[in-house]
């Protein structure tokens, strides 16, 4: 131990949230909970936060659940891009035009 400790030098912990996050919204506050998620989306975020310079996996999966609340919906988008691939599958369509015609059979 040193005789004298010059306190000036001295590095303090911060308590509490960071003067800069003080001023946001409390809607962004970040709160404590425990989630349980699928081990294959918990190894995926990990796995992209190995990246250099890429945020912690948590923060990832933060703000891939806050896209997916931040995008307007309009509903229709996923159903209509669904239906244009599904009228342009052969396969489908082949399924399709079987099973009506069964149900005319009846």
């Amino acid at each position: 131990m040193k005789a004298e400790y010059n306190l000036k030098k001295l590095k303090v912990k911060r308590r509490g949230v960071l003067p800069a996050l003080r001023a946001k919204k409390a809607d962004h506050a970040k709160v404590r909970i425990t989630i349980s998620l699928d081990k294959d989306v918990i190894e995926h975020f990990k796995s992209e936060s190995d990246a250099k310079g890429a945020l912690p996996y948590q923060t990832q999966i933060n703000q891939a659940l806050r896209q997916l609340i931040d995008q307007p919906h309009s509903g229709s988008g996923n159903v209509t891009e669904i239906k244009s691939t599904l009228l342009h599958d052969k396969t489908f369509i082949n399924e399709v035009a079987k099973r009506v015609n069964r149900g005319h059979a009846k």
